[in-house]
């Protein structure tokens, strides 16, 4: 089975000169902000706190991590928009078998080498996972384009990759940027900052570059507060950077309360009966999520149906509505469930592979009716259900 190495070969020993060899950093580095959403979110979900507790304002882990998530989306947008940029990226995907981590997996080239894994909210995970994926670089620290120490590195070495393709041929690195199939629109974050990013030369690229390093590891080393909007800084206008944030909650700070004795790393082959079944659903929810973000990236903003919104408009305008209410409630219900021995259940975040006979709603349609008599809360005017009807086709 092909890898993401063999799909998109970095070569270790010398530093980004091709286009292609940008690309395929570029691909790796989205796969790499994939990576850390179900972590992320997996950590939240297992924080015991009530559905309508979720949107309240105040100093909570589960706020903190909420507002990380938020913005590894839009990290994982802005090296989308990257990669459209340079190379036109018709045949990438996030929905892909061979793109979506299995969990426990480790941290794509990283030296020491780091486990990502599945685990309940605890300042232990804090500060050995959470704290070291988005550890800044120390000062001076050189591009690393391969094995990498700090994310930060990695990014530098892309930059820099960015430089010297630009000075070397900029009408061919800029050829055509597909800016009409670029994410820009639609991106809410009460918690955090930063916007997505049109990228269409060298200054915006090296903007979005800016964005996702200051707001995962911070401005500078040492500095814990960064701007709220990295690419067009404003005094006073700061954020703590996700490290400052996962910190925080370590040293107890933002507090995460009692958290649902989750399982680490569960999978939804690990439970039988509606337990799969809703396990199940989770996963394809989950992945219906990624099959919305790539059919963003495969419809122009050009199209425009009149006396209606474009369908590019419909797709923005729910994706991220659908990590909060398609996910989350789902989740919520996994968590609460007795499971094996001493632990309840939990999300897994693994692929599902829906059938090419049928449109991928229908399949989610049927997915989540299966589970509807054991799992009432799923229905109703504002369930679950509903939301699934009100989706795009994709």
């Amino acid at each position: 089975m092909p890898t993401l190495q063999s799909l998109y070969p970095i070569d270790p020993q010398a530093p980004i000169t091709t286009i292609e060899g940008l690309r395929n950093h570029l691909a790796q580095a989205a796969a790499v902000e994939l990576s850390t959403v179900p972590l992320y979110l997996y950590a939240a979900y297992s924080i015991k706190t009530a559905g309508y507790k979720q949107w309240n304002p105040g100093i909570s882990a589960f706020r903190a991590i909420r507002s990380v998530v938020i913005e590894e989306m839009l990290h994982l947008c802005l090296a989308r928009n990257l990669l459209l940029a340079i190379d036109g990226g018709e045949h990438f995907r996030l929905y892909d078998h061979d793109f979506v981590p299995a969990f426990p997996t480790p941290m794509l080239h990283r030296v020491p080498p780091l486990e990502l894994k599945l685990e309940a909210a605890s300042p232990s995970l804090m500060r050995e996972i959470f704290m070291p994926l988005e550890q800044p670089a120390i000062e001076h620290a050189p591009p690393q384009p391969d094995q990498y120490n700090t994310l930060g590195q990695f990014y530098a070495a892309i930059e820099s990759g960015f430089e010297l393709l630009d000075a070397a041929d900029h009408d061919e690195l800029w050829r055509d940027p597909h800016a009409d199939l670029q994410y820009d629109r639609a991106y809410w974050n009460n918690d955090g900052g930063g916007s997505p990013l049109i990228v269409t030369n060298l200054t915006t690229a090296k903007n979005a570059i800016r964005t996702i390093v200051e707001q995962g590891e911070g401005a500078a080393p040492g500095d814990e507060e960064v701007p709220l909007s990295p690419a067009d800084p404003k005094l006073g206008l700061n954020e703590l950077s996700h490290y400052a944030k996962f910190a925080r909650i370590a040293a107890g700070i933002d507090i995460i309360g009692e958290v649902w004795p989750v399982p680490e790393n569960p999978k939804r082959d690990d439970y039988r009966g509606h337990l799969l079944g809703l396990a199940t659903l989770f996963d394809a929810s989950y992945c219906y999520v990624l099959c919305m973000i790539d059919a963003i990236y495969a419809t122009t903003t050009k199209t425009r149906i009149s006396g209606h919104h474009s369908p590019r408009y419909g797709l923005e305008r729910t994706f991220i509505a659908a990590m909060g209410g398609l996910l989350y409630p789902i989740a919520d219900l996994l968590v609460r469930q007795p499971g094996n021995g001493e632990h309840n259940c939990g999300p897994g975040f693994g692929f599902y592979e829906f059938e090419a006979s049928g449109a991928k709603k229908d399949q989610l349609i049927e997915l989540c009716e299966a589970v509807l008599g054991h799992y009432p809360s799923l229905g109703g005017d504002d369930g679950v259900r509903q939301l699934i009807g009100r989706l795009p086709a994709v």
